[in-house]
């Protein structure tokens, strides 16, 4: 689902996909013969001596939980989050045993695991659409709620009589039962797991911030004294992410982006920082991406997701009444054609690199590379330049402009502030865009003359996003925060009107080359749609069910396009996330 500028997926932090680039896997009966980092220097240094594969189902996963002989991991099967209990191979069995554990919940995920193991706690959605906390036994019983809080990410503190919670950019700590909740901390963005120390005394948590698209580790006090951030002078702090303390407490295993030696291909590896280290060493360092990590109590191993995302871009064909690949082995998303159909341009998964080609796909031609990961491209009406959005970590998203033959980009504008959702006016001249300037007062539209070299806001456009240009002209629609109204701006008029509200989401609108209707893809209550509102009414209309089409969830949520044949384009998720045990050595 696209979001606005200012919000953060659960899903992106917990899949770890948006910044995970993997190239080649390599197992050899069942265990990864990929980089093992042997650490540097004279003295003994932590490092990963064997890692094994341990599921082969070929679900998506997050939340990885583990009690030593049981593995809990949230997986997405279908259109619903299912809670999965892995047996361990033990001595007496060659293989893991996968079960589902019951629960009444349409869609839940398994945040931690009570100290005695005998209990998950889980978030799950209420009719309100608020995440509530459960807790749900592992073997039998119902499950029962985690007082009134609702939140996103909560655990245990290793003796189990306190819990600490977060909702948005605050931390909250209540009983072991979830009770007398009293908020301890205010961080600078939102807060993804929050996690106790072995003793109690400290907490350490992620915290986002999306304007810069960055990830960072902090730490606080008990009594919410001392907050600060962690690996201050580490450069790959602004993408360290999700960590948990080893049971003893002389490690901290996090997971972060770093870029393979030698290569300009980006990796999440895992990372252990050992207590009153300032530096932390890493334990993978690619082919393969994992995170999500677990620690066994005898801090010998960990079990961790690897990740190794592809996928194929379809388009449904309504004569066939299916989906076909729109080019062979294409690997992309945010495929845009030039306005004679002739070329098309994309984003490569899992490099993020930016491409153009033939509409066959020949002639393909890489544009842009390194660490920069490139999103939405559009063509210029001419057919001489790309306007994408480009993402570095650290930094403000910005639009770029680049020759479709190649060459260096060039910022459109240079000022501080997030720029997204390039459109071309029909004669070139001029660029409408989504802006996020945070001393301004946040959401706008804007549009920049090439001609005059002005740059002006569109009148009433504050507080809204994802701008579409009719094909005519006349029009602007854009969308208000939470995704669900569809505002029209009249150029004529020079107003705006409420033009239809969506009892799902509205992502990914497209114009009719008409300017009669606008198109979008709706979730309603998951049964995703393509539908169309025309200008001048107020009720959108069904085109397209999608159905049970598993459509992969990339940097700004699951995409969709259409061709210039009029059929609807998306990309089909063909990762492969599977569960693999990690053999450590902790000196």
């Amino acid at each position: 689902m696209r979001t606005p500028y200012k919000k953060v997926s659960d899903l992106k932090i917990r899949l770890f996909l948006a910044v995970a680039t993997i190239i080649g896997m390599i197992v050899l009966g069942g265990t990864y013969k990929g980089n093992l980092v042997r650490g540097a220097g004279t003295g003994p240094t932590p490092r990963v001596t064997a890692i094994t594969q341990i599921t082969r189902d070929g679900f998506r996963k997050t939340n990885l939980l583990a009690d030593d002989s049981q593995l809990y991991v949230t997986e997405l099967p279908a259109t619903k989050r299912v809670i999965a209990k892995v047996t361990l191979p033990g001595s007496e069995r060659a293989v893991s045993i996968r079960s589902v554990m019951p629960s009444p919940f349409a869609s839940l995920q398994a945040l931690d695991l009570s100290p005695d193991h005998s209990k998950l706690l889980i978030s799950q959605k209420s009719g309100s659409g608020e995440s509530e906390f459960w807790t749900l036994p592992v073997v039998a019983g119902n499950p029962a709620r985690v007082g009134d809080l609702t939140g996103r990410d909560g655990s245990w503190s290793s003796d189990g009589k306190q819990m600490v919670l977060s909702r948005g950019a605050v931390i909250y700590l209540a009983d072991g039962a979830g009770d007398k909740a009293h908020e301890l901390y205010t961080a600078g963005g939102s807060v993804f797991a929050p996690r106790f120390s072995p003793t109690g005394d400290r907490i350490r948590f992620t915290v986002s911030d999306t304007e810069l698209n960055t990830t960072t580790l902090w730490e606080v006090g008990r009594n919410g004294a001392n907050a600060h951030a962690l690996l201050q002078d580490w450069p790959y702090k602004s993408t360290a992410c999700c960590g948990s303390w080893t049971a003893d407490g002389r490690y901290y295993i996090f997971q972060a982006s770093q870029t393979m030696a030698n290569t300009t291909t980006v990796v999440t590896s895992l990372w252990a920082l050992a207590e009153g280290e300032t530096e932390p060493v890493a334990l993978t360092n690619g082919p393969m991406s994992f995170g999500n990590a677990s620690t066994a109590h005898d801090g010998k191993k960990l079990w961790a997701i690897g990740v190794q995302p592809t996928v194929e871009v379809v388009k449904y064909e309504a004569n066939k009444k299916k989906f076909v690949p729109l080019i062979a082995g294409l690997s992309a998303t945010d495929v845009d054609f030039s306005a004679d159909g002739k070329w098309i341009t994309y984003v490569a998964i899992p490099e993020g690199t930016l491409w153009r080609s033939r509409a066959n796909g020949s002639d393909r031609v890489q544009l842009t590379s390194g660490v920069e990961r490139a999103a939405l491209p559009r063509w210029s009406p001419d057919g001489k330049q790309i306007a994408f959005v480009s993402m570095k970590p650290g930094e403000s998203w910005k639009l770029s402009l680049i020759d479709a033959d190649g060459g260096i980009p060039q910022e459109v504008v240079e000022e501080n502030g997030s720029q997204i959702d390039a459109n071309w006016s029909a004669d070139g001249s001029k660029l409408m865009f989504g802006d996020f300037a945070h001393d301004a007062g946040g959401l706008s539209i804007r549009i920049l003359d090439f001609k005059t070299h002005k740059l002006e806001k569109l009148p009433g456009s504050d507080g809204l996003f994802s701008p579409r240009w009719s094909p005519d002209g006349r029009y602007v629609a854009a969308l208000s925060p939470d995704n669900k109204d569809l505002l029209l701006f009249d150029f004529q008029t020079q107003k705006w009107t409420k033009w239809t509200k969506s009892a799902g989401a509205v992502n990914y609108p497209v114009w009719s080359p008409d300017s009669k209707y606008l198109y979008f893809d709706d979730f309603v209550d998951d049964a995703e749609s393509i539908r169309r509102v025309k200008v001048g009414a107020s009720e959108a209309e069904p085109v397209l069910v999608v159905g049970a089409l598993d459509r992969y969830t990339g940097a700004l949520g699951i995409w969709s396009g259409r061709a210039p044949d009029g059929s609807w384009m998306f990309v089909r998720d063909r990762s492969t996330q599977e569960v693999y045990q990690l053999s450590l050595e902790l000196p």
